[in-house]
């Protein structure tokens, strides 16, 4: 028999493993080289942030994309892991495979996370490279977050 596993809410709602699904990488959509000439495009470019936007539907899944994310031009798709323990959530933000070239796109990847209660969690995000370790180093956002019912929440990214 399998067991049940609680949900990660501030309840003690019983509805089962948090899971990721539907994730979409969207084409690059725009990218820059070590080579380019210029500079203002450069400074305009990476000082973009990446942001996380969150909807919460009453069916327990969140309806989410992350919009402007820079990585390198070769890496296929980026792919999205979350995981809820004790009102903290963990999303981690890694690409297929890692590949070193002269190019760095920006991306928005779309995703759905089912099984995840509204209430109040610690939220931490990391960009990491394929083998998806974590570390202090490739954190992208950490905070508190109240995710409510059909209300759409907003994250900026710290890089």
């Amino acid at each position: 028999l399998l067991g049940t596993i609680t949900a990660c809410s501030s309840e003690s709602t019983v509805i089962g493993n948090v899971k990721v699904s539907n994730v979409v990488t969207s084409d690059c959509k725009t990218s820059v080289s070590k080579k380019d000439t210029r500079p203002e495009y450069l400074t305009d470019f990476y000082s973009t942030k990446t942001t996380l936007s969150m909807l919460m539907g009453n069916d327990n899944t969140v309806t989410a994309q992350f919009l402007d994310v820079m990585d390198n031009c070769a890496i296929g798709q980026l792919n999205v892991d979350v995981s809820c323990s004790e009102n903290k959530i963990v999303i981690i933000l890694y690409p297929d495979r890692d590949m070193y070239t002269n190019c760095v796109c920006m991306y928005d990847v779309n995703f759905k996370i089912r099984n995840l209660l509204f209430g109040n969690y610690l939220i931490e995000i990391y960009q990491t490279t394929s083998n998806k370790q974590t570390s202090s180093s490739n954190r992208i956002y950490q905070g508190s977050v109240t995710l409510e019912s059909n209300k759409t929440l907003t994250l900026t990214m710290t890089r």
